[in-house]
């Protein structure tokens, strides 16, 4: 896990974050959107 947080992956963890909250306001929009 901490390979996770060095600087060398670090855009990995951005894009990685980047999706999730992607999939987070998706679903947030079907649930509180009808």
């Amino acid at each position: 896990m901490r390979s996770l947080f060095t600087k060398e992956s670090f855009p990995l963890t951005m894009v990685v974050s980047l999706i999730v909250f992607s999939y987070l306001s998706f679903f947030s929009v079907l649930l509180f959107g009808w």
